[in-house]
């Protein structure tokens, strides 16, 4: 007898032994479940953080970038305004230069000197065409207290150097166009003259003969000037 209440005594304390370790487990488990939902909701908050910093970051970099932009904008427009402020003032001087040439070349027309008066000429060049062809311009002028029409022709002479001795080559030389050179003007006339030379002819210097009608003969010579 005394045995068996021992042993029951015995059974019934291991099923209480397994029962409280059971008990035990899910305590356990139950707070490592509600450790892991916090862990897992702090991550949640967390991550939702990480991404509104970086979407308020993004936007920021947006604007960064829009302002950039603007500024690159402005710098370069600022250096399109200086080139461009720079070139209309080189060419406003250009144009100061011009007018003044111009202003000084017509006040020489319109107000002459007293002891400078006649046929003059003014502008004059010599520009090259190739095989020994060239284009001579020159501007007259009437320089004059009473303006009056003035006419009359150019004689074109030029003087150089031809199989080592100095030769002067006249209008019918020179293979002119137009065959004759003649004026007529009041003020002021621009000619030009296209002559072919001689290949092995080496051209130093040219006079320009105005042979006027009722008046002298007016002379202008140059240095041979072909460009």
């Amino acid at each position: 007898m005394h045995y068996r209440v021992i042993e029951e005594k015995s059974r019934w304390q291991r099923w209480i032994g397994l029962a409280l370790a059971m008990v035990a487990c899910l305590i356990t488990a139950g707070l490592g479940l509600l450790w892991g939902v916090s862990v897992a909701q702090s991550q949640i908050q967390e991550n939702i953080a990480m991404k509104e910093e970086v979407a308020e970051l993004t936007a920021t970099n947006a604007r960064l970038r829009g302002r950039l932009t603007d500024s690159e904008l402005i710098i370069d427009t600022q250096k399109y305004t200086a080139v461009a402020l720079r070139d209309e003032l080189t060419q406003l001087h250009k144009d100061k230069a011009d007018l003044a040439t111009e202003l000084g070349f017509f006040r020489e027309i319109m107000m002459p000197d007293a002891g400078d008066q006649g046929l003059r000429v003014k502008r004059f060049s010599v520009t090259s065409k190739g095989e020994s062809q060239f284009v001579i311009s020159a501007t007259l002028i009437h320089v004059s207290d009473r303006p009056r029409v003035v006419s009359g022709s150019v004689k074109i002479e030029v003087e150089g150097t031809q199989g080592g001795s100095t030769v002067i080559l006249a209008n019918s030389a020179l293979k002119g166009s137009p065959e004759e050179l003649r004026f007529r003007f009041r003020y002021f006339q621009e000619l030009e003259q296209t002559v072919v030379l001689p290949q092995d002819f080496a051209p130093a210097s040219l006079k320009l003969v105005m042979i006027g009608n009722n008046r002298p003969p007016a002379e202008a010579q140059f240095v041979w000037p072909a460009e």
